[in-house]
């Protein structure tokens, strides 16, 4: 799933009210502590058998990741606040048959931690590029959805010689103006940041989150068993401050980057939606477009944010194309 430019925007003045609040009626906030790993997420074999579940270790970290298929590798990279889990509506299935198909948590995301409260989009890259080295994937076709979409192109600026293709899924590729990080200020501050959180969390529960799902996912529909589990990931403090931080360091890494892509030169795909309300194709997908020359661009019509889960077809007919 993937929030960005939305859903921080409608809490933050929420957030700071109640802060305010607090501070003049007492209010008392309780602080839920609910541990989120692979053990109460579903279980990925279960769901799909073809899926091999394991980790990797890099700089100390314990990298989470899901691998399946045969032939040339394709990595996915998932949005912020997701994980491996939003490619398991329909596109590993669709991957499968053609492909090496691999997917990671990245660090602070799923069922990988991380040791650093702050992690640029560049410094994700570099973690996902010494994965891929450890596990022997040289060369891949790097699929990135949104904020993953951002790290797929740090990747590319990064590593040149060591990706084949790139397919950018409704990415975000430049800095929002609408800077939201005043609520990632909050969360540096200890005791306002443990208080903020314990505000946010039921903000974001249940009616603002399937609002901001709907959004995500509009035209279509969202699917009930996609909003159990951004329920259950969503309760989790550390992956809340995790988004957060990665949206506040997102715009960051974004200025020194987007300056750089008219030197990239690998063939790429840019697949994005019409009616996508989280990312502006205009702002990011039609724009980065124009600046890589080595670029296609495919809209799909009648389609939202959710590109990996409403469309999983496109995402294998974006891959063929520059295959």
């Amino acid at each position: 799933m993937d929030f960005i430019h939305l859903s921080v925007k409608k809490i933050i003045s929420l957030c700071i009210l109640l802060i305010l609040c607090s501070w003049s009626n007492t209010i008392k906030a309780t602080n839920i502590n609910q541990s989120f790993s692979a053990n109460n997420m579903p279980n990925n074999e279960k769901a799909n058998p073809n899926l091999k579940e394991q980790f990797v270790e890099v700089e100390n970290l314990n990298l989470h990741y899901v691998e399946t298929g045969k032939g040339k590798s394709v990595v996915l990279i998932h949005g912020n606040a997701g994980s491996i889990q939003d490619f398991e509506f329909g596109t590993f299935d669709h991957l499968a048959d053609n492909y090496r198909t691999i997917a990671f948590d990245l660090p602070g995301h799923g069922s990988s931690k991380r040791k650093e409260k702050i992690m640029t989009i560049e410094s994700q890259a570099a973690i996902l590029h010494q994965a891929l080295d450890q596990i022997g994937v040289k060369s891949p076709v790097l699929v990135g959805h949104s904020w993953g979409g951002a790290v797929a192109l740090a990747y590319a600026l990064l590593y040149p010689n060591d990706i084949g293709k790139l397919v950018l899924l409704a990415p975000a590729a430049y800095p929002d103006a609408d800077s939201k990080s005043r609520i990632a200020t909050l969360l540096n501050i200890p005791i306002l940041g443990d208080l903020s959180l314990a505000i946010v969390k039921p903000l974001i529960s249940s009616k603002v989150l399937k609002h901001e799902l709907e959004e995500a996912f509009y035209p279509d529909k969202v699917p009930q068993d996609y909003f159990k589990l951004a329920k259950d990931e969503w309760l989790d403090r550390e992956q809340i401050k995790n988004y957060i931080n990665d949206e506040k360091e997102l715009n960051h890494s974004l200025q020194k980057l987007c300056g750089k892509y008219s030197s990239l030169k690998v063939p790429t795909i840019i697949v994005t939606g019409d009616s996508d309300r989280t990312v502006s194709p205009e702002q990011n997908a039609f724009r980065l477009h124009k600046t890589m020359q080595n670029s296609k661009l495919i809209v799909l019509r009648q389609t939202g944010h959710q590109i990996p889960e409403t469309h999983p077809e496109a995402v294998l007919q974006a891959i063929k194309m520059i295959d």
